[in-house]
């Protein structure tokens, strides 16, 4: 599927992990840092708003104590502040709308993408130094008010993107192009993994596979398939359906927003761009979203976007 495509923001130094955040703005990662754009580097966390294009904001930085940051993704959690899985850290971070960075959960390998529950249970993705060679990638549920993790499946060739609902939990094993999920019974209890999908091989590509992934409202299953140059759609049965074209070989990640949450702001690592494309549904509204919920309190975050200084 062909759809136009809007820039957002570009010189996003390794874009990834977009989140939908209060009063439209738009929050991601900048995972390394690169040369496109000087005032951008590895670890921040910034912000650029769909009605100002370009116009990006620098919130703050997750490298500390000596470990240069590697953030990839972001999601709002119950309490009002930023999750963050930081690779360099090899730890779930935690920042409040200050700006103060703390850890919140470590993790064996690193993390890479999260996703909470209506429950406030925090799933994420640990994929830090697996590969098809060393396959040992693993998922992992915190679950809420507790401080216990538990480990929901292992083995895994770089186990990356997730999305947790009532209904199930599916997640991205980048190395083998495969997506997976695990039914989710009435009373929460998860069943056994079982193969969701498998993304197409593109021929002469040598890094590839399925990265971000987010829901529509219908059930289908938009994938960010980095190497591949297009976002995958699946319907609720793992078929694929027509994808989208995105300007970049290579996208990380994805989210819905806009006022019809019929947009998709896509990163893309291989030409440092975050940018929207229109979507054939609306998307399923972020647990904890700010933009997307109404009863969401925590107003200061805005002055700590619009306060920031641009880059």
């Amino acid at each position: 599927m062909t759809i136009g495509w809007d820039l957002i923001a570009n010189g996003v130094s390794a874009p990834e992990g977009p989140t939908l955040g209060p009063g439209g703005w738009v929050l991601s990662v900048c995972s390394f840092t690169r040369d496109s754009n000087p005032d951008v580097v590895g670890g921040d966390i910034v912000a650029t708003h769909p009605d100002r294009p370009g116009d990006t904001r620098r919130l703050f930085n997750t490298s500390a104590d000596g470990v240069a940051g590697i953030p990839a993704a972001l999601a709002f959690g119950p309490d009002g502040a930023i999750y963050i899985t930081d690779e360099g850290h090899r730890a779930i971070l935690r920042a409040t709308d200050q700006g103060v960075l703390s850890v919140y959960a470590r993790s064996p390998n690193g993390p890479n993408d999260l996703s909470f529950d209506r429950e406030g249970n925090l799933w994420f993705t640990d994929p830090w130094g697996s590969s098809m060679q060393d396959a040992i990638g693993g998922v992992y549920v915190l679950r809420a008010g507790t401080e216990v993790l538990t480990q929901i499946a292992s083995g895994l060739a770089f186990p990356n993107g997730i999305v947790a609902t009532q209904e199930e939990l599916v997640y991205a094993e980048t190395r083998t192009g495969r997506l997976w999920r695990h039914r989710r019974s009435a009373g929460g209890r998860l069943g056994e993994a079982e193969l969701f999908a498998e993304l197409p091989h593109q021929a002469g590509v040598e890094t590839q596979g399925p990265d971000g992934v987010a829901r529509d409202i219908h059930g289908n299953l938009y994938v960010a398939h980095f190497g591949a140059a297009c976002i995958r759609v699946l319907a609720p049965d793992g078929t694929q359906l027509d994808p989208i074209a995105v300007p970049g070989r290579n996208p990380t990640n994805l989210c819905f927003g806009g006022p019809d949450m019929r947009t998709l702001f896509v990163t893309l690592d291989d030409t440092d761009l975050l940018v929207a494309v229109q979507a054939p549904h609306q998307g399923s509204a972020i647990q904890f979203c700010p933009s997307a919920d109404k009863t969401w309190a925590y107003e200061s975050w805005l002055d700590l976007i619009e306060n920031s200084p641009a880059v």
